[in-house]
């Protein structure tokens, strides 16, 4: 299945692109399309990053199922004070 990929703030410096579209497995996961940017783009499996996901536009966890044609959002933890 194919998924729409979008990346923001420091996520987006790494890939080095704002979106992209992924091909997935069937019975893919959240967790799954992180893996499969990962992959494509090693920074991101850097140990100790953890980044939050989002599956269209709503937080998500790694364990959320897609389906063909969702957005995944991946953005790096966001603090404040």
């Amino acid at each position: 299945m194919k998924v729409k990929v979008r990346y923001f703030a420091l996520v987006a410096e790494i890939t080095g692109c704002s979106q992209e579209t992924l091909e997935l497995p069937a019975g893919a996961t959240a967790g799954g399309a992180l893996a499969a940017a990962a992959a494509r783009h090693g920074r991101l499996a850097a140990p100790g990053f953890t980044p939050l996901l989002a599956v269209n536009r709503r937080h998500a966890p790694q364990e959320q199922p897609l389906s063909e044609g969702d957005e995944v959002a991946i953005f790096p933890p966001v603090s404040g004070g």
